[in-house]
């Protein structure tokens, strides 16, 4: 089976709306992982869990940076 490539863009947007559903109660990254991988946008595996972490902090460090 050919693994298709993750779409980070896209997923970080969904991971954005998981986040703010859940507003004003707070979300954890665990939440997130495990709302992500039941949606089927990301496969739950250790590796995976990792990369969603990095690539999140780097949203948030662009979301924090001034323009």
């Amino acid at each position: 089976m050919a693994r298709e490539r993750i779409r980070w863009p896209l997923v970080v947007e969904r991971a954005r709306q998981i986040v703010d559903g859940y507003a004003p109660l707070k979300v954890t990254l665990r939440q997130v992982m495990y709302r992500l991988a039941a949606e089927g946008v990301l496969p739950h595996t250790p590796p995976m869990y990792r990369w969603l972490s990095a690539q999140l902090a780097q949203a948030r460090g662009r979301a924090a940076s001034p323009t």
